[in-house]
């Protein structure tokens, strides 16, 4: 390898090389200094130059020439004034001849640029104002007639008696600046010469420093070039025995190295290809033109991101033709000042392979989880769609007059309508678990009511099966709590039905015991569900919390179930920060329990019983719904209820009959033709037609958390789930239109949303508008951030009523997507004081409430 550039490859250095480097230094910067010096010599003597041009020109002034001028031709006109008035026949034209030169002569002092630093010298300047005075005061009196001229010698006579004086005094004062001017150059001179004088001295004795070094460094590059042989053969002999490939190239491409792992890499052997050029050898034939301009970029220095940037990963070709992955790190050295590129790579072959496997298993999960969501989503549309028809009318058929068998068929078809119902809202209940949508809504609870409520919705089914039902206190109790009552419902209801379903003739009981462990520095609350029903083999246990088991049929019960409810129990219970376990023994029973951290709550004060709810009629609703079952319900439904209604079939014919009259409410289904429910709410809201405040009900089969956000997000005031049904169709226009007193199961707040929604939406509403805020007011504003958090705002400003900072964020985004920054500056200038104020009232109307 006689070719190889030791400098970039340095494995040590010796103390010869690290003498040369010193003396290299030394002399790198004694060149400096001289540099240095000769360029101070350069200005210094440019300065000598200046100053003495500078005397020069004070020299040929011809300031105290025209200073002596001023007062001879003073004394001049002084006399031909005097002459005149003492003359029986004065010579007047000669009086007007000394006045003109006289009067010139101050006009020209006194506006010349040359005299205006003169100026500067007091005695000078009064004198001069004086004389300038006289001079202009004296023009008329001169230019009058020969009698009137006569009349005023004497009056000129007296005025111009300081005349000379006064001259006398601008000359001497001149004369005085101008000597001094001269001293002050003089010792400028003077002052350059001595620094001159310092710097060849200096310069002097940095060329000599400099000889020494550079005979200093003539005997260490002896020592070096020794040193520098020596860590050349090391250097060849890493190389050779090197795992990774190394190769050197010219400027041509032509291979000057190629070592042993080079060899085993691409099949060539280093005597036959030295001096070929290495992209006909390596590079893939459709890659080749790139590799030589990329080449010709790297040692033209116009691409610096290759060089010395590390590993990048591409094709090359072995000897066989076979292409195959490398990486390749590239770094650039001089050779006998020729640019060379140095190569270091390794095969990849194998972990691409694994990678291209890892990516395929990956994507092969990642369809399955999309064909998972987007089975849920069709299934939730498709088959909650027509269940919304068949419930719908089954209520309505309710209604009418029936046979005793009638009215038994309609009841079972019911019935069944609903367990379906609940199977699909378990299997959705899944994937909103496994997004990690679970809103845990801690708050007051009174478990004693819980459980009792529990067992009373349970007793008939228990009944049913001829098993008594109860639940009791173990210890002491302790009714109130802080905990998620809706989820805690829900984890027993699981536990209560599986133990009914398994148990005949037997006793569930519910325990509630308060424990004095800790989790996360909360008390914990066990609460056991205990059967003596047909009990859980030992085998299946580990499994009983697994998607889709359920008990073995072969024990002489068909489950009757999907097999998730105790999923789903696990699942809301991890989410609570709990634990959930069974133990059981087969034909004995089973015990089912879940310990939560639950902090002790305080009960409220006793209120007032509320009255019954006022009654909501006649109102005009407008119902937007694409299927002709779902619209004929909806109808039927208000219309019993007292109400008008219209109907569109479509988002498009929605947003035009908004647009033609007011409606008290709007009933928005989502997934329609033409234009969705989503798209059609933004429009009405983004109008100024009559329903742009008008409350508009998402209509959908989509329940997941998230969905129901992007309804509220997009304008949209609540949300009805289907299948519609009088009762919660009639909770919702009492929450809307009644307010809190309305409804004695979930009080409504503004904007008609039940109260735990509006303030989960409300705390995060808060936090995205100081989000907001934080970033406009930011040192370093990010464009692109401030655009994207104006845009996710603006619905959710219109959902709190804060339309004026709705306004200015909807024009903010509107300006950021047509790249107008002028207008966009200007709408966010207005965003922080309308978000104080808003904050304001969102925070006063909370205290208020």
């Amino acid at each position: 390898m006689s070719r190889l550039p030791t400098s970039a490859f340095a494995v040590g250095t010796s103390p010869s090389l690290r003498r040369s480097r010193r003396l290299r230094v030394l002399g790198v910067i004694l060149a400096t200094l001289i540099a240095v010096l000769l360029v101070f010599a350069f200005v210094t003597a440019s300065q000598v130059f200046t100053n003495l041009r500078n005397i020069k020109l004070l020299a040929s002034n011809d300031m105290e020439w025209s200073l002596a001028q001023i007062e001879l031709e003073t004394r001049d006109f002084a006399g031909a004034l005097e002459a005149a008035r003492l003359a029986p026949d004065p010579d007047l034209d000669r009086l007007r001849l000394r006045f003109d030169i006289f009067y010139s002569r101050i006009s020209t002092m006194a506006s010349a640029p040359a005299y205006l630093r003169l100026t500067v010298v007091p005695e000078f300047d009064a004198a001069l104002a004086r004389v300038n005075s006289f001079a202009n005061a004296a023009v008329p009196i001169i230019d009058s007639p020969d009698s009137a001229l006569l009349d005023s010698l004497p009056l000129l006579s007296v005025q111009s008696a300081h005349l000379r004086a006064d001259a006398r005094a601008m000359s001497l004062s001149g004369i005085a600046l101008y000597a001094a001017e001269n001293d002050k150059a003089r010792q400028r001179i003077t002052t350059t010469l001595y620094r001159l004088a310092t710097i060849a001295l200096l310069l002097i004795a940095a060329v000599v420093g400099l000889l020494v070094n550079l005979l200093f460094a003539n005997r260490s590059a002896r020592q070096t070039g020794a040193a520098l042989s020596q860590a050349y053969r090391r250097i060849s002999t890493i190389l050779t025995t090197s795992m990774d490939g190394v190769l050197v190239v010219d400027g041509t491409g032509a291979v000057l190295e190629f070592n042993k792992a080079s060899e085993a890499i691409f099949g060539y052997r280093y005597e036959d290809i030295r001096g070929k050029n290495i992209q006909e050898l390596i590079a893939p034939p459709d890659l080749r033109d790139s590799h030589y301009r990329a080449m010709e970029r790297i040692l033209t220095g116009q691409d610096r991101h290759a060089a010395g940037k590390g590993r990048v990963r591409m094709d090359a070709k072995r000897s066989d033709g076979s292409i195959f992955p490398i990486e390749i790190a590239i770094e650039m050295a001089e050779d006998n000042d020729e640019r060379i590129l140095i190569g270091f790579l390794h095969d990849i072959s194998d972990r691409v392979a694994a990678e291209k496997e890892l990516l395929e298993t990956r994507d092969r999960a990642l369809a399955g989880e999309r064909a998972k969501a987007e089975f849920l989503a069709v299934m939730s549309h498709e088959i909650r769609t027509p269940l919304n028809g068949i419930l719908g009318n089954l209520s309505l058929l309710n209604d009418t007059a029936l046979s005793p068998i009638q009215t038994r068929y309609l009841r079972n078809m019911e019935i069944s309508g609903r367990v379906l119902m609940r199977h699909v809202d378990t299997v959705l209940d899944i994937t909103r678990f496994e997004a990690g949508k679970l809103d845990v809504n801690i708050a007051r609870t009174d478990l004693s009511s819980l459980l009792q409520e529990l067992v009373d919705s349970q007793l008939s089914a228990a009944n049913r099966h001829g098993t008594t039902l109860n639940w009791r206190w173990e210890g002491p109790a302790r009714a109130w709590v802080r905990t998620d009552r809706a989820a805690l419902e829900q984890v027993l209801l699981n536990l209560v039905g599986n133990a009914i379903k398994f148990t005949d003739d037997g006793t569930i009981t519910i325990e509630a015991e308060a424990l004095s462990e800790t989790i996360n520095g909360l008390p914990v609350m066990e609460l056991r569900v205990s059967d003596t029903g047909i009990g859980i083999s030992e085998d299946r246990l580990p499994k009983v919390f697994d998607d889709f088991v359920t008990n073995d049929p072969t024990l002489g019960r068909v489950p009757g179930g999907t097999g998730l409810g105790l999923g789903i129990a696990r699942r809301i219970v991890t989410a609570l920060g709990g634990e959930i376990g069974v133990e059981s023994t087969p034909a004995q029973g089973s015990t089912f329990w879940v310990r939560l951290p639950m902090e002790e709550g305080r009960q409220p004060p006793a209120t007032k019983p509320s009255g019954p709810a006022p009654e909501i009629t006649h109102l005009h609703m407008l119902v937007v719904e694409d299927n002709d079952i779902n619209r004929e319900l909806a109808q039927e439904l208000l219309q019993r209820e007292g109400h008008w209604v219209t109907l569109a079939t479509d988002g498009e014919e929605g947003v035009r009959l908004a647009g033609e009259k007011p409606y008290d409410m709007i009933l928005m289904d989502i997934a329609m033709p033409v234009m969705d429910g989503l798209q059609a709410t933004k429009e009405i809201r983004g109008s100024s037609g009559p329903n742009r405040d008008t409350p508009i009900v998402a209509v959908s089969a989509n329940i997941l958390p998230e969905d129901r956000d992007r309804f509220l997000a997009a304008g949209m005031t609540a949300f009805l789930a289907k299948p519609i049904s009088r009762p919660s169709l009639q909770k919702m226009l009492q929450d809307t239109f009644a307010g809190p007193a309305a409804s004695n199961t979930s009080p409504a707040t503004r904007a008609g949303l039940p109260r735990d929604t509006y303030k989960r939406l409300q705390s995060r509403f808060l936090e995205e508008g100081d989000a907001l805020v934080a970033a406009l007011t930011a040192p370093y504003r990010d464009f692109q951030n401030v655009a994207k958090r104006c845009h996710d705002l603006s619905g959710a400003a219109a959902i709190f009523g804060a339309h004026a900072l709705h306004d200015v964020l909807a024009q903010a985004d509107t300006a950021a997507k047509q790249g107008n920054h002028r207008l966009f500056e200007e709408q966010v200038a207005q965003i922080p004081p309308l978000w104080r104020a808003t904050h304001t009232d969102l925070t006063a109307a909370d205290a208020a409430e």
